[in-house]
């Protein structure tokens, strides 16, 4: 295979259109995958200001661990796709302090996979395509639940960006990531635009138990300020487009804020803000919107969760949030919950049983945690398998200002509230709230919420 190789001296010279294939990478052979990585790796290590890495509309096999890190004002325009191995045998590894770099995750040992793509330390950067390129993690060779026992979340994302500014992401799609599709963490002045994701064990449209053996594959998972997300898809088997916290020890954000997803579809578990744990630095999601969203056979829907902290001295917030104009059309579990993370891996967790089986505990939100002005306006749900919705606060440090405006439910299931149809609640006492029926006219439920104080009721 040819090398390619750009002494660094020529960054003085003017921007220049790389091809990949031109370079030496090899098409259509899954055993030039680990040549082709090591050539990707040299052509990313070498780009300068102004220059396109082009990869042509045909399949490139590689091996993990992509890496591009301290570039400025460069493209990546991918037309064709880029195939990564299947299985976790003879995935490259890596050891030390970046294996924990995420705070997002569970901590993993000090020996794990590399991701498939990371980005660090990066601005300016733009990863485009003339029509839609692809990255194709083959995700059902680490999915699993027997996997999940044997190696938890120590799976590589299929794209990992860390602490980049003015980033826009197009016409790129992600197939099947082992783990999380698309993580930007510490970001500033990011846009996203017609991109999808998707992660599906079969071609069902559902989200049974066969399909959610992908678990863990989120969609966009970002975190930092000046985000827009917009005219994109994701169908997973996790969160789909998630709004996650940052505190200050971030790099460009101290409060993931001012982000806007709009325009999308979107099916599993749903529009997300966290989940936010306190921490000493003060964990905080505020000023987001999510609106124009169709959700069709979604796990979840909209989804507020916070988790719990053992630490002392820490707190966390989620505040001015605004849901509008999204329809859920079918979807199979609780459509609108905020309150706990329902998860299996955190402390004092909302346990994935609850409230169906019996002894399944669901703590509350912490005390640390400020829960402010959040707002779900002109929402409509036809006909979900389960109850509408779940507001659970802590009463030692109630919700502020929550208001349903226009939230129509059509049609809702009687699992596992019956004809309360929202549970909402504190702890260890139900809140003096009145969970009722405003209207109905056949099989049609109105609920519209707007209390600024302590307790949640419907009038």
């Amino acid at each position: 295979m040819r090398r390619w190789v750009l002494p660094c001296c020529l960054c003085l010279a003017t921007a220049r259109w790389l091809d990949y294939e031109e370079s030496g990478a090899t098409p259509g052979s899954s055993s030039a995958a680990a040549q082709n990585t090591e050539l990707l790796n040299a052509m990313l290590a070498s780009l300068c200001a102004g220059d396109t890495l082009f990869v042509p509309n045909k399949t490139f096999w590689l091996a993990g661990g992509v890496l591009l890190q301290n570039a400025r004002n460069v493209t990546l325009h991918l037309d064709g796709t880029l195939e990564f191995l299947p299985g976790r045998a003879g995935w490259p590894e890596q050891e030390g302090v970046i294996c924990n770099l995420n705070p997002l995750q569970p901590a993993r040992a000090k020996r794990c996979v590399k991701e498939a793509i990371f980005i660090a330390n990066v601005s300016k950067l733009t990863l485009t395509s003339t029509s839609g390129g692809t990255l194709n993690g083959h995700g059902k060779s680490w999915w699993g639940y027997l996997q999940y026992f044997f190696h938890g979340e120590n799976r590589p994302r299929l794209l990992s960006i860390y602490n980049g500014t003015d980033i826009l992401v197009e016409k790129w799609n992600f197939l099947d990531s082992a783990y999380w599709t698309f993580t930007a963490l510490d970001v500033a002045r990011m846009e996203i635009r017609h991109c999808t994701v998707s992660a599906r064990v079969d071609k069902s449209d559902d989200h049974d138990l066969g399909n959610m053996d992908a678990l863990n594959t989120d969609g966009f998972d970002v975190a930092g300020r000046d985000i827009h997300i917009h005219h994109c898809s994701v169908w997973n088997q996790d969160d789909c487009f998630t709004v996650q916290p940052r505190d200050r020890t971030g790099i460009n954000a101290d409060c993931t804020e001012n982000v806007l997803v709009e325009h999308v579809n979107a099916s599993g578990l749903g529009l997300t803000i966290g989940a936010v744990r306190p921490t000493p630095g003060h964990n905080c999601v505020r000023n987001v919107t999510f609106r124009d969203a169709y959700m069709l056979h979604t796990f979840k829907g909209i989804y507020l969760k916070s988790q719990n902290s053992p630490v002392e001295g820490v707190s966390g917030e989620i505040s001015n949030v605004l849901y509008e104009d999204i329809v859920m059309d079918r979807p199979s579990q609780v459509p609108i919950w905020i309150g706990p993370a329902q998860e299996a891996d955190s402390y004092k967790a909302c346990s994935l049983l609850w409230p169906e089986v019996p002894f399944a505990d669901c703590s509350p939100p912490g005390a640390s945690m400020l829960w402010a002005n959040i707002t779900l306006r002109n929402i409509r749900v036809l006909n979900p398998k389960q109850s509408p919705g779940l507001v659970y606060g802590n009463p030692d440090r109630p919700m502020q200002n929550i208001h349903f405006e226009n939230v129509v439910t059509v049609n809702p299931g009687l699992r596992p509230w019956g004809r309360s149809y929202y549970k909402c609640a504190s702890w260890p006492l139900q809140l003096a709230c009145s969970c009722s029926v405003l209207a109905s006219s056949g099989s049609e439920t109105l609920f519209v919420s707007v209390d600024p104080q302590r307790t949640f009721y419907l009038r």
